[in-house]
């Protein structure tokens, strides 16, 4: 059994992965546009970047670490050959993500940012834009109630096939590559290729807060 790459494949899936990370500035940047339209309409002492705040800034999401955890396995070809998945499931660069929140009043603001995906031969973690908002509620001096809510588009984990020939047996036949040595049918291996959605993909938080 021989294991290749399809070119072809692969460089759409590039494409595609540069097509959706362009997309994600796009969007960020229409988004920090309406944004500050929006407010300076309604009041000339708004300041965008003076109103913007970091909030959060993080590498190696669920979905980073799920191609991570792939890395070790292995199986043993036809002849002999020890095929390792490391290569496959590495990536020179760790999805990375960024959460700002711009404040439109004292008592709400909107949450926005992304995730820069990431790539490796057998698997795309695509790029993701955020979005929300968030109101906080004076209960006391000290205490306050605060509600949000974010919604993420996009930031896909898609597993890659691989395509290997199993001589006179079977041909040349697509496969998932981690079962290419399977007791499965090539084509049944297929249904296993990893094909998920970032974890918490849609949040509501309700938080109380008292400081003393």
């Amino acid at each position: 059994m021989t294991i290749s790459r399809s070119a072809g494949q692969d460089q759409a899936n590039v494409a595609g992965f540069r097509a959706a990370r362009m997309r994600l500035m796009l969007s960020a940047c229409i988004l920090g546009f309406f944004s500050a339209a929006n407010c300076m309409a309604s009041g000339p002492a708004f300041d965008f970047f003076q109103s913007t705040h970091l909030l959060e800034i993080s590498q190696e999401s669920s979905l980073s670490n799920r191609a991570a955890s792939l890395r070790g396995g292995s199986f043993e070809a036809a002849d002999g050959t020890r095929v390792r998945f490391d290569k496959w499931y590495a990536s020179k660069w760790a999805d990375t993500r960024i959460t700002f929140l711009t404040q439109l009043s004292p008592t709400f603001g909107v949450l926005w940012g992304g995730s820069t995906g990431e790539r490796g031969e057998k698997y795309t973690i695509a790029p993701s834009f955020r979005y929300g908002f968030l109101y906080m509620h004076p209960v006391s001096k000290n205490a306050q109630l605060s509600f949000s809510a974010t919604q993420i588009i996009g930031g896909r984990f898609k597993e890659r096939s691989c395509t290997a020939d199993y001589g006179a047996i079977g041909g040349v036949q697509e496969v998932n590559c981690r079962l290419a040595a399977s007791e499965l049918q090539p084509a049944q291996t297929l249904n296993y290729l990893i094909d998920e959605a970032p974890a918490y993909k849609r949040q509501l938080s309700l938080r109380y807060s008292l400081n003393f």
